[in-house]
């Protein structure tokens, strides 16, 4: 009872065994046969694609005409030259020679745009040409050797359109058409099986093509690479453009700060003293001082929480921030200007300074950004040529105040700058503009640089 019982499981486990190795097996060839179906779809999507896959940036005019009277000239000489081969054999007509003259060479004239259908137009013509002329036709007179399936002209032929195809799409599709070609010339050989060179061209051709497709996928690969490069290079240049545009802004955003503030704490202070100053006054007029004085303070709270940590960041930038004290330093203007104008003397610069119209002050954010706008300007001149002539021209105009600062070329060619970070300009134009005014800055006719300025005082 039992033992048939034991007997009846084992056949049971034997056919569950059985029957989860046929699943195994039937999965395993399904998904055999769906590899087979994707590759087999991927192939036909590569093979039967007409478009470009890479798209070239345009070269200079020159380079693009010498390219283009080279391909043509190819193609005209391919025509040419397979007519006539063709021309020579016997049974071959005049208007059939130059037929076949022309399907080798039209390939390479579609290729730069339709890299595909000119290979699949070579084959074409590779087998018509082969179709025609047997391969003792090919074999040279007094040689042992065959040009057949390819003559040397459709070699040449065949190997342009194939390196068109390696720099125009991907390195896969390069592998394919590689493959497919020497499938057709293997194809075509059977045909010569009693030929003592029965192998002909075939050989050269699947060498000679593979070589230079694999050096122009290299080629195309160090072209790529570098025109990425070239544009990564564009990107952290703007990139860095745009930092140095914001960190000046910010620094313009924490001097206008200390104006701003000094302003509105003046105001606060004197509406808190005016309503002594008068005996007596009216309760309407206490109200409003001490509106004033309250909406005064609680401007400057805003400005100091909105601005105030801007403050922080001014270590490392060349500005004192604080004096000897620790107390926020007082901000320059063009009182200074003498004393900057002099440090540039000391580093062996000749500088005159020009003034024009009677001193007198000016709006604190104008006195400052004329102070760093000559500040930088000479700095720029000290950098980019040093030991030059500096003129430095200050005019004091009923509308604003004009600066201009000019240097001759360098006495003696100096390499260019590598410690400036190429944004002087740009933040220069910045910190006019936001106060209204205009600057003007470029290379002079002897060689020299100027930067102009024009800060507006009207309103201010």
């Amino acid at each position: 009872m039992s033992t048939r019982a034991g007997g009846s499981g084992g056949r049971d486990v034997d056919a569950a065994h059985a029957a989860g190795r046929a699943e195994i097996s039937t999965a395993g060839r399904a998904g055999a046969v769906g590899r087979v179906r994707r590759g087999l779809t991927t192939l036909r999507g590569d093979l039967f694609d007409a478009r470009v896959r890479t798209q070239r940036p345009p070269a200079p005019f020159s380079s693009r005409a010498v390219a283009v009277a080279l391909h043509y000239l190819t193609v005209v000489l391919v025509v040419g030259i397979q007519g006539s081969v063709f021309a020579g054999y016997p049974g071959v007509s005049g208007g059939l020679a130059f037929a076949l003259g022309l399907a080798t060479g039209v390939p390479i004239l579609l290729a730069p745009q339709r890299p595909i259908v000119a290979w699949w137009m070579s084959l074409g013509a590779a087998l018509l040409c082969a179709l025609v002329a047997t391969p003792d036709d090919f074999a040279p007179s007094g040689s042992g050797g065959m040009l057949w399936p390819w003559s040397a002209v459709g070699l040449v032929a065949q190997v342009v359109v194939m390196a068109y195809v390696a720099f125009h799409t991907r390195v896969r599709i390069v592998l394919e058409t590689w493959v497919c070609t020497a499938l057709l010339g293997v194809l075509l050989v059977r045909n010569a099986q009693d030929h003592p060179s029965r192998w002909g061209t075939m050989p050269t051709l699947a060498m000679l093509t593979a070589t230079v497709m694999i050096v122009v996928v290299a080629f195309r690969g160090r072209s790529d690479a570098r025109r990425e490069l070239a544009v990564q290079s564009d990107l952290t240049a703007t990139e860095r453009e745009r930092s140095a545009l914001l960190e000046e802004r910010a620094r313009i955003a924490r001097e206008l700060h200390d104006v701003v503030a000094h302003h509105m704490s003046v105001i606060a202070i004197q509406a808190e003293a005016a309503r002594y100053r008068v005996a007596d006054p009216p309760p309407e007029l206490v109200r409003s001082f001490v509106t004033i004085r309250a909406n005064a303070v609680d401007a400057l709270a805003e400005l100091r929480r909105v601005l105030g940590l801007l403050r922080t960041d001014d270590e490392g930038e060349g500005v004192a921030a604080v004096d000897r004290d620790g107390r926020p330093a007082p901000l320059p203007t063009l009182e200074r200007l003498p004393e900057l104008i002099d440090n540039v003397r000391a580093a062996g610069m000749t500088v005159d300074r020009v003034t024009v119209g009677a001193a007198r002050p000016l709006p604190q954010g104008v006195d400052l950004s004329a102070y760093r706008i000559a500040q930088e300007a000479l700095s720029n001149a000290l950098r980019h040529a040093p030991g030059a002539r500096v003129r430095v021209e200050v005019a004091y105009v009923p509308t604003g105040l004009g600066l201009r600062v000019h240097n001759e070329p360098p006495p003696h060619p100096t390499p260019p700058a590598r410690d400036g970070s190429g944004h002087g300009v740009m933040g220069m134009r910045e910190r006019a503009a936001m106060i209204g005014g205009t600057l003007e800055a470029g290379h002079t006719p002897e060689g020299g640089y100027h930067v102009e300025v024009f800060l507006p005082t009207d309103g201010q």
